[in-house]
């Protein structure tokens, strides 16, 4: 059996994609996974950043498509994640890969690597690198936040993703606010998407601070709701019954029994 491939897109710019499969690569290497996660984001390069590896970046996608290097010369291991490398995205592609180079990027990620996870990283809606993810990966998870627009592009996108092969989308909402007053209201996100909610990230300041300055969130005890939450995803994606908020301090828990 080879890798799990997930396909990690969002709504619209903005939502926190990339934020979302950089956390979903964290918390899946520490369940003892070998993670490969690829920037395919076609208009802005950023895990790298988010993994506080930036630095360390000599070649990019566009070493692997143009045959000049491979993908273990191109795979960066950010510090402190002994089971997690990054293959980072290229500032300027002429034009987007093709299926078959994807495909032997995917290839050498479980061959050169040993990945047993491999995270594609896309662009927002409906761009040639989703298109290219839904056709090679397993499972894709879209990221939503409870802004209307987000959520009407969401639905829209799950319609493009079952015209191109990928059937039954899942949905991580970001932002999720846990306070009483202004709640997020996660049952008009999943009546208005239509997708099946697996995970929700509380919106905590001190993740969007850390997100900025490229510290991983495990890495911070501010953000402890927060790695717990993406625990939380992680174990959902590989079947494990697991309410949404276990371990996340939380008034409104009733409202999250779906």
């Amino acid at each position: 059996m080879g890798a799990m491939k997930i396909l990690v897109t969002g709504s619209r710019g903005g939502c926190g994609k990339s934020s979302v499969a950089a956390g979903l690569a964290v918390a899946m290497a520490e369940r003892g996974e070998k993670v490969v996660l690829i920037d395919l984001d076609l208009s802005e390069r950023s895990l790298d950043m988010y993994l506080g590896c930036e630095d360390r970046v000599v070649y990019d996608l566009g070493d692997l498509l143009t045959g000049q290097r491979s993908v273990r010369d191109v795979a960066i291991r950010p510090d402190g994640f002994d089971r997690l490398y990054l293959i980072p995205g290229a500032y300027h592609l002429r034009r987007p890969p093709t299926q078959t180079e994807l495909a032997r990027i995917l290839s050498a990620a479980e061959g050169e690597l040993g990945a047993t996870r491999i995270i594609v990283d896309t662009s927002n809606a409906a761009d040639p690198s989703v298109k290219l993810g839904a056709a090679l990966c397993d499972r894709a998870v879209m990221v939503v936040t409870d802004g209307y627009l987000s959520m009407r592009s969401a639905a829209s996108l799950a319609d493009t993703l079952h015209e191109w092969g990928m059937d039954d989308p899942e949905m991580v909402v970001n932002r999720f606010s846990m306070d009483p007053k202004h709640p997020t209201d996660l049952r008009n996100v999943i009546d208005t998407t239509g997708l099946r909610l697996i995970g929700v990230l509380p919106d905590i300041p001190p993740f969007a601070r850390m997100q900025d300055a490229g510290t991983p969130a495990i890495r911070c005890r501010e953000a402890a709701p927060v790695t717990t939450a993406f625990a939380n995803i992680a174990r959902r994606l590989e079947g494990e019954n697991c309410p949404l908020l276990t371990g996340i301090p939380c008034k409104r828990r009733k409202l999250l029994d779906i």
